[in-house]
């Protein structure tokens, strides 16, 4: 066989080279021959254990990291793989469980602390702060883990403490993703000034760096800038035809500067990429208004009426708001009228 050939070691090493180079088939195969020829040894447990994790099969993975544990007690990077099993699985207790015990265990190592604060946040633990002042104190030029925790509370709605930790990143690491997350969260915040800094040092870092253009537009556009900010749409417009949000930014830039044919052609492009999406409706439907096309806007503001009822307000302050414009005095007829 051609493992008793080569030897353990060897094989382990291809089967390595295999699973870096994303090589699964491949990788399970040279994983199932290590099982035969070493059924008993550890590393081809927690090598089962990797794979079954990155081809997302996540009970095997946690089974295949219990074996590994069975031979080896207490080894960090197969416990590491027990938890990132659990934690993609949801089973939060089983996720916190397994990630403090290794940050119990190698208490030098900041990925285990991180994935346990992740966790924490996931599942709106209330230990979560505790554990965020343990990383900031140990830990605080981690800028991947940094990174990681930033993202999970933006979408925990946690945005203040997001912009900490993405500041921590942004700092601690010259890589321009972490300057774009920055400059996203502030955006979010409702701060687009602020967040203009670390989307031009983005771009400045790597200018062909696409997904500093669109939060950097849409901050250009709230501070008052809009020319500029059209400048960054239109070269994503061309780069990213396929991009609805480009083409709604876009939209409501050639609003402010009143160009209605090009927000008609944005607002047009964006509801034909993202047909479900009510708001590029209603602004198509305004942008028609203001020349004159109030049948086709009309149309549009049925179309957004049948996908979200709760836009009815703005199309009826809308409708009277041009010159070309309807007036009902009647809102329920209005509403019968579009469908609503």
């Amino acid at each position: 066989m051609e493992f008793a050939r080569n030897g353990k070691l060897e094989a382990i090493s291809r089967a390595l080279v295999a699973l870096r180079e994303n090589r699964l088939d491949d990788a399970e195969n040279l994983g199932r021959e290590l099982l035969k020829v070493a059924p008993r040894d550890p590393a081809a447990h927690q090598f089962a254990a990797a794979v079954a994790l990155q081809r997302a099969r996540y009970d095997a993975a946690e089974s295949w990291a219990r074996s590994c544990l069975a031979l080896r007690p207490d080894h960090p990077p197969a416990m590491m793989i027990a938890g990132q099993a659990a934690l993609a699985r949801l089973d939060w207790t089983s996720a916190k469980n397994w990630f403090r015990r290794v940050s119990e265990i190698a208490a030098n190592n900041p990925k285990a602390l991180f994935q346990l604060a992740l966790a924490q946040i996931e599942s709106a633990d209330p230990e979560a702060p505790a554990t965020l002042a343990t990383l900031t104190r140990r830990f605080p030029a981690e800028a991947p883990g940094w990174r990681d925790i930033g993202l999970a509370l933006m979408r925990a709605d946690q945005l203040e403490g997001a912009e900490a930790a993405l500041t921590r990143a942004a700092e601690a690491s010259e890589d321009p993703a972490h300057a774009v997350n920055l400059g996203r969260v502030r955006l979010a915040r409702g701060r687009p000034a602020e967040a203009l800094a670390p989307l031009r040092r983005a771009l400045a870092l790597a200018p062909d760096r696409l997904d500093a253009s669109l939060p950097l537009a849409q901050a250009l556009r709230l501070v008052g800038a809009p020319r500029e900010a059209l400048q960054h749409l239109l070269l994503l417009a061309r780069v990213q035809p396929d991009k609805a949000p480009v083409f709604y930014a876009l939209g409501l830039v050639c609003g402010d500067l009143r160009d209605w044919q090009g927000a008609i052609a944005a607002y047009r492009r964006c509801v034909e990429l993202s047909p479900d999406m009510p708001e590029a409706q209603v602004n198509l439907g305004l942008s028609l208004q203001q020349i004159g096309e109030l049948e086709q806007a009309v149309e549009c503001y049925r179309r957004a009426i049948r996908l979200r009822p709760d836009v009815f307000g703005r199309i009826a302050q809308a409708l009277p708001s041009t010159q070309r414009g309807m007036l009902w005095l009647n809102t329920r007829k209005l509403r019968r009228s579009l469908g609503g």
